[in-house]
């Protein structure tokens, strides 16, 4: 009696202790992720010198992020860009030891990144972090950061979920949960927690002019997450359809050129010589509409769209090709691993 009743929904008697019990329980599942990368001088001519001054041949590059155990076994989920060309990952437990990891699987699109501890020191003890839902994540709702801002380990913010879906421009996968919990550099890949302990997203980018927290952190929903873990774990990346096409976002200028009565839809703008989409009867010209029934409305979108399928699967497409409406089916296709992330870089704007 007497206490009011925190953020108006909880129960007063659980008030006090409700948060610094459930800390205890989570921050074990935390870890620092240290990723080192080992580059290479190009030092022809001057082996002589370097010898006699004692110089390096190689230089040793670290970064540092977050992680969270989500398997007891010592799984770890992470972001690829913690992780990006690293030779050697080690992570650092609340408790000081510091243990080698291997790179199970890496996807830079959803910028998600799955460890493995491989150390002889590693005794779980049953630890890990459990996920929750972030489909049922509301607006408003009260949440935890963990991570490592600055290199000051096992860091806890609070706040609250500012918002959902949200769509910042830094990819066709945006799809973000919003906070302002306090998040900063060495965050990224970290979990964020709701008030039941379980993992609700991986912390993975903040807005700021200063470089530093302004209240507007962004984190990949874990169910998204979810949905890859699979394909990291058997392929070590994720087998991504494509189209082959480069698509350009609807303009008065297009609406105009192609007599079009509404503001929706994307133009293939040119194709990919051989590519899926052009082997399918896609024409440059041709407005695509829908995929799978579903409206598309920007070239992210239809990445989007086209990326919730897999290679082997079938897609229908409703295009307009000069004034006709036309269904067109097509067989998706793995993106080729010679575009993959660390080999040779898609055409700017191919999808």
């Amino acid at each position: 009696e007497g206490v009011t009743a925190w953020a108006g929904y909880l129960p007063a008697t659980e008030t006090p202790d409700l948060v610094p019990n459930l800390v205890d329980k989570i921050r074990p599942t935390v870890v620092n992720v240290s990723s080192t990368t080992v580059v290479n001088y190009d030092v022809s001519g001057w082996q002589d010198f370097l010898q006699f001054w004692g110089l390096p041949r190689e230089r040793k590059h670290t970064s540092l992020g977050s992680g969270v155990i989500v398997e007891s076994g010592g799984t770890i989920i992470t972001n690829q860009h913690v992780v990006a060309q690293a030779d050697e990952v080690m992570v650092t437990l609340l408790d000081g030891r510091q243990l080698a990891t291997r790179i199970v699987g890496r996807d830079k699109k959803l910028d998600i990144a799955l460890l493995q501890i491989i150390d002889k020191k590693w005794k779980s003890d049953g630890l890990f972090a459990p996920i929750g839902d972030s489909d049922k994540v509301r607006i408003g709702e009260s949440v935890l950061a963990i991570g490592n801002p600055f290199g000051l380990q096992h860091t806890v913010t609070m706040g609250i979920i500012s918002a959902k879906n949200r769509t910042i421009g830094h990819g066709p996968f945006d799809n973000f949960l919003q906070t302002d919990a306090s998040i900063n550099p060495g965050n990224s890949g970290g979990p964020l927690f709701n008030l039941k302990g379980e993992v609700i997203g991986i912390n993975t980018l903040i807005f700021s002019r200063t470089g530093q927290s302004g209240g507007l952190g962004f984190a990949i929903p874990v169910n998204e997450v979810l949905g890859i873990l699979p394909e990291l774990k058997k392929f070590g990346r994720v087998p991504r359809p494509w189209l082959g096409v480069v698509a350009e976002p609807m303009t008065p200028q297009i609406m105009v050129y192609y007599q079009l009565g509404r503001p929706d839809g994307v133009l293939v703008y040119n194709l990919v010589n051989g590519g899926p989409g052009q082997r399918a009867g896609l024409r440059q010209g041709d407005i695509v509409f829908e995929v799978k029934g579903k409206p598309v409305k920007t070239p992210d979108e239809l990445e989007r769209a086209i990326s919730l399928g897999k290679p082997g699967g079938k897609v229908s497409l409703k295009i307009q090709r000069g004034k006709k409406i036309e269904l067109l089916d097509l067989m998706l296709e793995e993106l080729p691993r010679r575009f993959e992330a660390g080999a040779i870089e898609l055409p700017q704007g191919v999808l």
